[in-house]
Parts: C-alpha cells; structure tokens; sequence
C-alpha cells in the first residue's frame, strides 16, 4: 500500500469514527428532544395569547376547523362514549400491562436496570409530549383566540344590580312561560319530552340556527355521548366532559332534566372551538335560545338564571328577594329537585375533582380557575343589552 493509499484509508477510518461519534450525539439530543418540544409547545400557546387575532384566523378558524372534522367524524360514528371506554376499560389495562412487563424485563435482565428504567421514563415523556401537542392543537391554542366579547362584538363592561334584576326578571318570566308546556314526572319535576338520544342529537339544529346570525359559530355536525356510568360520575360533581384527542363532546345523563340540553350545547361548543368555560357556557345560552326544541330554550334560560341570581344575591338581597319571588311554582320544583340531586353526592371526590379542575384551567390561563365559569353573566348581560336596543 502507497502512503497516498494510506493516507486515505486513514481519512476514511477517522470520517467513519466521526460520524460514528456524531450519530450517538444526535440519537442522544433526539431522545430527550421532548423536553424542548413541551416547552415549545406551552410557550406558543402564551405566545398566541398575545397576538389573539391571529389565533383566531390561523389556528381556530383555520388549523382547528380542519384537523377536528376527521376526528370528530371518525368519533360519531360510534354511538356510545369512546372516552368512557378508554377511561374505564382501555386505559387501566394498558397500564397494568405495561407496568408488569416492565417488572419482568427487569426482573429477567438484572444488567442494566437503571438503564432500561430511565429508558422506559423517556419513552414515558415522548408519549405525553405527544399528548400535549394533540392536545394544543385540538383545545389549548383555542384558549388563546380573541375574548368572545369581541367575537360576538358585544358590550362587555361593569353594570349595577339594577341591570343584573332587569335581565333575571326577563329570564324569570321567559322561562315561567316555557315551563307550562313542559313535560313532567309524576314528581311534577321536568323531564325531557324527548328520548336523550334525539335530545343530544337536536343540539346540531340549533347551532345551525344560531350560526345565521352568528356565523363565529360555525362548526362540524357531532353526535354528542352520555356515558354509561354517569350517575358515579356525578360523585366529581362534573356535568360533561369535551376530550379534545377524539374531538367528543360527553354529557353526564344523570343529572337533572332541566340542565341536561345546557350542557350538551355546552360541550359542543367546546367542539367547535370555544375552549374558555364561561364563554362555552355563553354560547350554549345563545345557541339553546334558538332551538326549537322548547326543553333547550327552558335548560339554559333556568342555568343563566341560577347564576346570574347568584351574583344578585351578593350585590343586592333585596332585589334577589323579588326576582325569585317570580318563579312559578313547577320552576321551583325544578330547582329543588336538582339541589336534592346534586347534595347526595357531597364530598371529598367532588372537592378533589373541583382542585383538579382549577389547577387545569389555571394552567390554561384562566386566572380564576372555576370561578371563571361565572364570567358568562357578563356576555349574557351585555347580549341583554343588545337584545332590548
């Protein structure tokens, strides 16, 4: 061999050690490139929050109305609550699985079980890492679009009692004229005059309805889930849930009659990307004012009516006192059954599921965690507004 040829061979072995040496060190920054992934993904919701206008447009009205339509297609096809199934079924099971491999992989290999532990956290991190970005995509990013005030251009703004009275009283009686043509139990209580399947399934018509007028409100057809177990479920004190992985709005189909149809709309609104609650809880109000089906119109106007008398209660009993002086006979029927209902299921579950669900929200820039879930008030006042001018 020539030193020509040597020479060669020796820039050949030393590229070939290189690059050797520079594939470990990228396979070792790709393993842990979750980590900045994560970070990227919760800085760019805080940054989208900054520039709303263009959450609106690109991500929500945009990448969000594109990438949800197949999910929830796919989702509504099935007619019983695939989160529940994953939830009750699924996911257990894949986590007892896992964990008792893992056991006997380290059980079997003795070398190296510090190593294959940090692995299996690694992976661990990779598949939440990847959790989150669905997550961002399908929900997170939408708390950052612009305030439904300004969507629905409405005149948000501190307002006396006078006006939170003004827009009880119109509620009071709307919703006292409604309730004489409701169905009833044996109870006089009200109950859905329809099957909850054609109940869950009206919610699309009345979205369709509304988004004449509001055309922010547009979004996919859906065919909202109760799940099976809801009467335990209740025990968290949650009325439904929206999993943003199968873009599927479920509903808790034990609570009381008079709040179901809210909380569905409620959760569609969720769907068609109104993450923030109190403005999901505004929208449902919109929405069901425009069903035809009257136990829609009933269920929100009784659930705005609960809060917003609850805060005119704190700024003035007295006006509280002849507001609720107004309600007939079968509301209050109504509103004592569903605070029979809900009592039973008091403590420590509920107060646990409330902590979690603050911590989520808060942590999803809603600052005053469940308590933002009374903002809507203020939409519904400012909508009063416009309404009556």
């Amino acid at each position: 061999m020539s030193q020509r040829e040597a020479d060669t061979a020796e820039v050949k072995k030393t590229a070939q050690i290189n690059e050797k040496k520079f594939g470990k060190w990228t396979a070792r920054l790709l393993k842990f490139a979750w980590l900045p992934l994560a970070l990227l993904l919760m800085a760019l919701q805080r940054l989208l929050a900054l520039n709303p206008q263009l959450a609106e447009n690109l991500h929500t009205g945009g990448i969000f109305y594109v990438l949800s339509w197949p999910l929830l297609r796919i989702s509504s096809l099935v007619p019983f609550s695939l989160t529940e199934l994953l939830v009750v079924v699924v996911l257990p099971l894949t986590i007892v699985f896992l964990a008792v491999r893992a056991i006997f992989k380290i059980i079997k290999n003795r070398q190296d079980r510090l190593k294959r532990f940090f692995n299996g956290l690694n992976r661990v991190a990779w598949v939440l890492t990847i959790f989150l970005l669905v997550f961002m995509l399908m929900h997170g990013f939408n708390y950052s679009r612009l305030p439904a005030a300004e969507i629905f251009n409405l005149p948000v703004q501190d307002r006396p009692a006078d006006d939170l009275a003004a827009t009880a009283n119109w509620l009071t009686k709307e919703a006292a004229l409604l309730r004489e043509n409701l169905s009833e139990d044996e109870h006089g209580v009200f109950v859905l005059s329809g099957s909850i399947k054609e109940t869950m399934l009206d919610v699309n018509a009345a979205y369709d309805s509304a988004e004449v007028d509001w055309p922010a409100l547009r979004g996919h057809s859906i065919r909202p889930k109760g799940v099976l177990l809801s009467h335990y479920w209740s025990y968290t004190g949650i009325t439904g849930v929206y999993n943003p992985f199968l873009v599927e709005a479920n509903v808790n189909i034990d609570q009381p009659a008079y709040s179901l149809p809210d909380t569905i709309a409620h959760e569609v609104a969720h769907t068609r990307g109104f993450a923030r609650e109190d403005e999901a809880n505004f929208v449902a109000f919109l929405t069901g004012m425009y069903s035809q089906n009257s136990d829609y119109r009933y269920s929100v106007m009784l659930d705005t009516w609960i809060r917003i008398t609850n805060r005119l209660y704190t700024a003035d009993k007295e006006a509280y006192e002849q507001v609720a002086s107004g309600l007939t006979d079968a509301m209050r029927r109504d509103l004592t059954a569903g605070s029979l209902y809900w009592k039973q299921f008091e403590g420590p579950v509920q107060e646990v599921s409330d902590q979690a669900n603050n911590f989520y929200l808060q942590a999803n820039m809603q600052s005053d965690g469940v308590a933002s879930y009374g903002r809507m008030i203020d939409l519904v006042l400012a909508w009063f507004e416009v309404k009556q001018s």
